[in-house]
């Protein structure tokens, strides 16, 4: 049977060879280790080919891998030259059925730029930019060394949450957990995680969890004065059923530019995280 690959009409050549029986592991000066394991062997797999990718660093361990796909390294990939960034390639394929009605093998070829400080999988594509390369001294792809050469700013395509909130209720784990490493949880996108929480039933533990870890990590902190009504965002057409009463104890995440209102973190008695903007009058 014969086996193709095409990558969007350019034919990207691997430049790995030979096989290796034992995980393979790329490391950066940021504390980063991304390591390849489960190798695959087989009549539609490249040498050095993995099935599985998994970041780690001194504070957290994160499976990058994707199902219908393999990974191809063979343990020469460089780091970005600050060390920030690794291109992964892999690749995934299927069978084509033809119009003549016989079936072939296609592959499709995938590089994806890793963050080496938190794992975010920073872009992910397929194309002609699969080919190119780090441009000596900077952390830009390009096409080659020369000054007028096509570069890839993969940087723009950095996930966030917020351009991500019409799709909170169908969002896949993975990429609800990709985008936690992207867009670490802070005062400006709290109160999304705190929708997304609500909306996204597969990862709601998952982000519940990073809620309450920001929650911790504050210092400020307040007690409620009397009943005080929740509120989705600092205005008055905002208002939910919820409340909390006096004695509960806060954390303070931001006020708003008027000081009438209060962004405020409550962890109840099982651990169960909820943000919400309160009237100021209500916190002591």
């Amino acid at each position: 049977m014969m086996k193709h690959r095409y990558v969007s009409g350019f034919l990207f050549s691997l430049l790995f060879s030979g096989i290796s029986h034992a995980d393979v592991q790329i490391k950066s000066p940021e504390g980063g280790v991304l390591t390849f394991s489960q190798v695959k062997k087989g009549e539609h797999y490249d040498a050095n080919a993995w099935g599985k990718i998994v970041f780690s660093n001194k504070n957290v361990q994160a499976d990058l891998s994707q199902d219908d796909r393999y990974y191809t390294e063979d343990g020469s990939s460089q780091v970005s030259p600050s060390g920030r960034y690794l291109i992964v390639n892999s690749i995934s394929g299927g069978n084509l059925w033809l119009e003549d009605g016989s079936v072939t093998w296609t592959d499709r070829a995938n590089c994806s730029v890793v963050d080496m400080k938190n794992g975010c999988i920073t872009s992910d594509w397929s194309g002609e930019a699969c080919g190119y390369t780090w441009v000596r001294g900077k952390d830009i792809i390009a096409s080659s060394e020369k000054t007028d050469a096509d570069t890839f700013n993969f940087t723009a395509m950095r996930p966030t949450l917020r351009e991500s909130k019409g799709d909170f209720a169908i969002m896949e784990n993975a990429r609800v957990m990709n985008i936690i490493r992207c867009d670490v949880p802070g005062k400006g996108n709290i109160n999304d995680y705190q929708q997304l929480a609500k909306l996204n039933k597969a990862s709601a533990k998952a982000v519940r969890s990073q809620i309450v870890d920001y929650l911790n990590s504050l210092t400020m902190a307040a007690s409620i004065t009397s009943k005080a009504s929740l509120f989705t965002g600092a205005d008055e057409n905002s208002q939910t059923k919820a409340y909390l009463v006096a004695g509960d104890n806060v954390k303070v995440i931001q006020r708003s530019p008027d000081n009438q209102w209060v962004n405020v973190g409550y962890i109840n008695a099982k651990g169960s995280p909820l943000v919400a903007w309160i009237k100021a009058d209500t916190l002591k």
